[in-house]
């Protein structure tokens, strides 16, 4: 079990939809571990869906590996792709 790390920042994720329609929309990251993260949208976003996310200078990338809804958002798990992760030791 990874080491997960509470956090809250504002990110846009960037993703094609099952049409192949170039889609946005902002997020909030909830926590991250070394191969993934956990975040906040008004989105639903297919398991399977390669997504990036970026902030300023932050750019990361990966695979939706959960999505489900809570209350008026979704929680969408995000499996990094390797080499993204970031360093929590």
């Amino acid at each position: 079990i990874e080491k997960r790390i509470q956090l809250m920042a504002r990110v846009d994720v960037l993703w094609m939809d099952r049409d192949m329609t170039p889609r946005v929309s902002p997020a909030t990251l909830e926590d991250r571990s070394q191969s993934g993260v956990s975040m906040r949208m008004r989105n639903e976003i297919e398991v399977a869906t390669h997504v990036t996310i970026k902030s300023g200078t932050l750019q990361i990338s990966g695979i939706v590996t959960n999505c489900r809804r809570q209350n008026m958002e979704f929680v969408v798990g995000v499996r990094l792709n390797e080499g993204e992760g970031f360093n929590t030791k």
